[in-house]
Order: structure tokens, then C-alpha cells, then sequence
């Protein structure tokens, strides 16, 4: 192994070790306390894009006030935003860093390329290690109970360049100036900076001159849409029961139709509305689709927020009410004021670390979908298939023939990026199958699933949807293995999005897993609870 392959190593190996001892966990329900050492900051809220921001200009403010020149790179696509000074700088930077009331708590890791090593207090006198590349400043935010907010991953560089004359690393490409400034590991958005436009910049707020919009950027709103349902509602309950003796048969309909865990309510909603604020909170507005019934604890009137009944998004309010996830869904791109783009997501769907809008969608509109591994099986529908297998088997011979193309793959169990004007379309062009599965007050066999996957099939085949990449966790909470998953989820929050799935369980011992887990994860109560 090459001696860069190993520096690179060591510092993975101990930033994992720091964040385990950060951790301190056992198992699910433990509480999570910052060894005594750690420096930490308390916190009541925490918002990951507004947490970053913050961190940017306190970093920049810092060095200003020392008089050190440095270059604000705050692109939405960098994995952290840059803050770029002189190689030469660095011994200046660290020191005043350390004394700024400001950033004086922060942590500082070193950075060789990608690999980030264990985050310390920034004070620590370590000297820079020749391969380094940059320092990664972070803080340390904690809950009023001292439970840890922040991954040590999670912060700004401060990237060190190189004057031309001295650098070992060239960029690809181009041919930097002789007074240029050089990058030494690729950022995605530059390379090198000549000495004139660096001196502009510091005039400039230590900014490049304003440039349009990056083309690989959304720059245009994206909503989020969520179903819910309490089965615990007595009102509901009744309304279901009146219903289900009424042509509710096994010839017809599938067996996991009107199971109870499909209507269960672990209060998943508040904790998905928390990761929303804490890891995705550029969304424009949120939509929560309900059957007459609204959370007890949700804030209605927090003007980012509206409650949509069944009975205003339905084209055919005669089929209502519905106990159909599939029919419901087919509606959602009626609802007034909807944005073009919105994220779908079931209620059990939660955000798992930082995304951004290019997670789901392409700058020119294109929408993104996510493959499963996870086949459809090449069997015809039958009776023994529950709804969701009948329903991607009922999409490919849709597919088959009407397109003269087949399907092999389900979805991933993640948000599901939407555009009303390619719903739009294929409901123009095909009336009959959003008319067949709104018909079925519960999951019939005979239903497509439109939303969580035809429509991104009908939209790869007109141009307008692409296949896409989401690292997800899926968990059946009945596994007995759930609560080693959960407690991994916990260790490495490195997953986009996470889904709590229940296939039937009424173990109380499980609402009391998940509750911890949802806990420790998502601690900090947001702006739409009361």
C-alpha cells in the first residue's frame, strides 16, 4: 500500500473510533452523553443547511478579523462549503481560530483528499501534516440533554492552496497562471485562482464576482407531500368499517388489503416533520393529505404548512372514502397551490442525514427515480400476491403493452420525487388507470402503483425521468434484527433517508424501540409541533 493510501486509512480508522467514542452507545434507548472532555454547544434547534451557512461566515468572519485573506466558496452541490486561504496561512489561521470568541469551541480535523481524521478541539497544537489538504471545522451541538446533533464529518474546510511555484499538484486541465493559487484535491467547482481575481475577490467579500445560477442546480421550488392516517380514530374506524363487509373479496382484492399495521400510527409523522427541519428544510411548503383527520399535536397554522382532506384533491369525490394507498396517491398532483416538483413520502419515511434538491431532481427539471435491487417476480399476477407485488406486476404488462418495453426492478423505499406536469400528462393519456385504482376503496390486485414507480417508468420512455442514486435504509421494525439496525443507524447517520416499514406487529415492545430510536435521532421538537 502507497504511503498516501495509508495516511488516508489511519485517518478513516480514527475518525470512526472518535465518533464511537462519541456515541457511547451499548443499545437502543441508552442515553447518549459527550465524553467530559468535549467541548459542546446547546442547542434547541437544529436546522443541518442553516447550521452550515452559520458555520461558513463565523469561519470567514474569523479570519477577516485577523486579516487574513481567504476566498467563500458556498456552492449548494459542494459536499461542505470551502473556505480557501494561502498554504502559508495556515499556522495564522489555526491561531486565530483559537482565539475568536466565535470559533474558539469549534473542532478541527485535518484532511488528507476525502479522508478526514479525528475532529479535536480546535486549540490542539498537532502540527500540519505535510499531505494535508485542508483542516474541516466543525462544532460540536448538542440537545439540553446532551444528545450529539452533529456528525464530525459534517462541517466547513478550510482548504489549503498552494502558490504555483511551490505546488506538487497540478490541476487537470487548464494552465494556471504564474501567480495562480493551486488546489491540491479537486472540489468540483475550482481549481485554481489567478492573483488578480484573488485580490478582486478580497474586495469583493472574499467572493468570487456574481455569476448566474450553476445549470446542475434546482432553482426552482420543490414541495414535500405527505399521506397520513390514524387507525386509532374512532370516527375513521367507523367509516372503514362501514365499508369493509362491501364487496371486500378474496377474489378480488389483496390479502394485506385491510390489515390493521397498514393503518398503524407510531406518531412517525412528528419525527419525519423533525428530520425535514433538520436535514432538508429548503423545502417550500409541506402537505399533509389526510381523510378528515388531523394530528393532535400539529401546528395548522404555521403558514409552511397545510392540512389537505381527501375530499379537495379527488377528481371522483364518489369513491371517498378511500382506504386505498394507491388511489390516494394517484391524487396528490390535484392538490391546489401544489409546486411542479414535490417529494412524496409516506409518513414512515424520514430524512437520515443532509440532502438537497439535486438529490432528487436533475437543474433542467429532469426527474429522478430510484431502482430497487429487488425484482419483480416474472410470474403473472394471481391471487396469492399481496398488493404491492400485484400492482409492479399489473405496471409491467401495462408496459408491455402499451410501450413494447418490460420492467424488472421495484422502487426503493425513499421519498419519491414527483412532477405534476408528467402526472398531468400520463393522466391525459391514460384516464382509465387513475379511474380503475381511485374505483377501489381498498388495495385491490387489479391496482397499478402509479405514483411510487409507473409514472417514473412513463416519464424515463417521454425524456423527462432518469435513473438516480439515494443511499436509503429499509427496516421491517418485526425483524428480529431490528434493533441492531437501528442502533447502526444511529452510529453512522450516513443514510439519505430511512424508512420504518411494519408488515403486522403489536408487540409493545417494539413502539417502545422505535420510540427510542425516533428519540435519539430526531431529539429536537420542530416548527410545526405545537
Amino acid at each position: 500500500m502507497s504511503s498516501g493510501r495509508r495516511v488516508k486509512a489511519a485517518l478513516r480508522t480514527a475518525r470512526t473510533r472518535w465518533w464511537r467514542a462519541q456515541r457511547r452507545t451499548r443499545q437502543v434507548g441508552q442515553r447518549l452523553t459527550p465524553p467530559a472532555w468535549t467541548p459542546t454547544e446547546v442547542t434547541q434547534s437544529f436546522d443541518y443547511w442553516a447550521y452550515r451557512s452559520d458555520l461558513h461566515s463565523t469561519v470567514a468572519a474569523a479570519l477577516a478579523d485577523a486579516g487574513i485573506d481567504h476566498l467563500l466558496l458556498s456552492e449548494r452541490m459542494l459536499a461542505r462549503p470551502v473556505v480557501v486561504i494561502r498554504r502559508a496561512d495556515a499556522g495564522r489561521a489555526r491561531a486565530a481560530l483559537t482565539r475568536d470568541p466565535r470559533t474558539k469551541g469549534c473542532f478541527a480535523a485535518q484532511a488528507v483528499n476525502a479522508a478526514v481524521g479525528p475532529a479535536t478541539p480546535i486549540r490542539w497544537r498537532q502540527p500540519l501534516l505535510p499531505q494535508a489538504t485542508g483542516l474541516v471545522i466543525t462544532r460540536n451541538l448538542v440537545t439540553p440533554e446532551g444528545l450529539p446533533l452533529v456528525h464530525p464529518d459534517w462541517g466547513v474546510v478550510l482548504d489549503l492552496w498552494d502558490e504555483r511555484d511551490a505546488a506538487t499538484f497540478m490541476p487537470v486541465g487548464g494552465n494556471p497562471p504564474p501567480d495562480a493559487l493551486v488546489a491540491r484535491t479537486p472540489n468540483g467547482v475550482l481549481g485554481h485562482i489567478a492573483g488578480t481575481v484573488w485580490q478582486e475577490a478580497q474586495l469583493n467579500g472574499h467572493r468570487l464576482a456574481a455569476r448566474p445560477p450553476h445549470l446542475l442546480e434546482v432553482h426552482e421550488p420543490v414541495d414535500l407531500v405527505y399521506t397520513w392516517v390514524d387507525g386509532a380514530d374512532p370516527a375513521w374506524q367507523a367509516r372503514r368499517a362501514q365499508y369493509l363487509g362491501k364487496g371486500l373479496s378474496a377474489a378480488s382484492h389483496a390479502a394485506d388489503s385491510a390489515i390493521g399495521a397498514r393503518f398503524e400510527n407510531r406518531d412517525e409523522l412528528r419525527y419525519s416533520l423533525r428530520s425535514v427541519e433538520m436535514f432538508a428544510n429548503w423545502v417550500r411548503h409541506i402537505w399533509i393529505v389526510t381523510d378528515q383527520q388531523v394530528p393532535h399535536w400539529l401546528r395548522t397554522d404555521h403558514p409552511r404548512l397545510t392540512v389537505v382532506d381527501h375530499r379537495e384533491i379527488f377528481a371522483d369525490p364518489s369513491v371517498l372514502p378511500s382506504f386505498n394507498s394507491h388511489a390516494i396517491e394517484s391524487q396528490l398532483h390535484h392538490i391546489p397551490g401544489l409546486a411542479n416538483l414535490y417529494l412524496y413520502l409516506n409518513d414512515d419515511v424520514l430524512f437520515g442525514s443532509p440532502v438537497r434538491p439535486e438529490n432528487f431532481y436533475h437543474g433542467n427539471g429532469l426527474v429522478k427515480f430510484f431502482p430497487s435491487p429487488a425484482e419483480v417476480e416474472p410470474r403473472a399476477a394471481s391471487r396469492h400476491d399481496v398488493a404491492v407485488t400485484a400492482a409492479a406486476k399489473n405496471n409491467r404488462e401495462f408496459l408491455e403493452r402499451t410501450q413494447g418495453r418490460t420492467l424488472t426492478n421495484k422502487m426503493r423505499h425513499a421519498p419519491i420525487p414527483q412532477s405534476v406536469t408528467v402526472l398531468r400528462a400520463l393522466e391525459a393519456e391514460h384516464p382509465e388507470l387513475f379511474e380503475q385504482v381511485t374505483s377501489a376503496r381498498f388495495r385491490r390486485r387489479s391496482d397499478y402503483a402509479i405514483v411510487s414507480s409507473l409514472v417514473h417508468y412513463y416519464g424515463f420512455l417521454k425524456g423527462k425521468a432518469v435513473p438516480g442514486r439515494i443511499r436509503n435504509g429499509y427496516l421491517d421494525v418485526a425483524s428480529p434484527n431490528a434493533a441492531n439496525v437501528l442502533e447502526l443507524w444511529l452510529r453512522s447517520r450516513s443514510y439519505h433517508s430511512l424508512c420504518l416499514n411494519d408488515s403486522g406487529t403489536d408487540d409493545p415492545a417494539v413502539d417502545l424501540m422505535l420510540r427510542e430510536f425516533l428519540e435519539q435521532y430526531f431529539p429536537l421538537s420542530s416548527a410545526w409541533e405545537r
